[in-house]
């Protein structure tokens, strides 16, 4: 990429090609998690897609899910993007089981 964050990249792909309002929301954080803000977010989307480069079991995904769910947003249409469910790889070798950009365009068409 040209340094601009894969999620970002393939929400302006959607943004353009679907004419979707898109919102990216970066955690600067990971622990704790600021379970508020994300349960704010989530009350002000339509529909919600959880992007996690982890793992599938014991990602931090899991726990924005719950902070969605706890918030009393779990009605809304939700998918989550994660990595392969192994260890993840050090230098190029990590893009064989980490999510791409067709992947979260492919999930967030599914939310429809």
């Amino acid at each position: 990429g040209n340094g601009v964050p894969m999620s970002l990249r393939a929400a302006r792909q959607i943004e353009t090609t679907l004419q979707w309002k898109v919102r990216v929301i970066d955690l600067r954080w990971l622990q704790p998690l600021n379970a508020e803000a994300i349960a704010r977010h989530a009350g002000e989307c339509r529909r919600i897609l959880v992007v996690d480069e982890g793992r599938k079991s014991a990602g931090v995904g899991e726990g924005i899910i719950t902070a969605i769910l706890e918030g009393g947003f779990g009605g809304k249409p939700l998918r989550r993007v994660v990595g392969a469910d192994t260890y993840t790889p050090l230098a190029g070798a990590a893009f064989a089981v980490i999510p791409a950009e067709a992947d979260i365009i492919n999930a967030a068409m599914d939310l429809v």
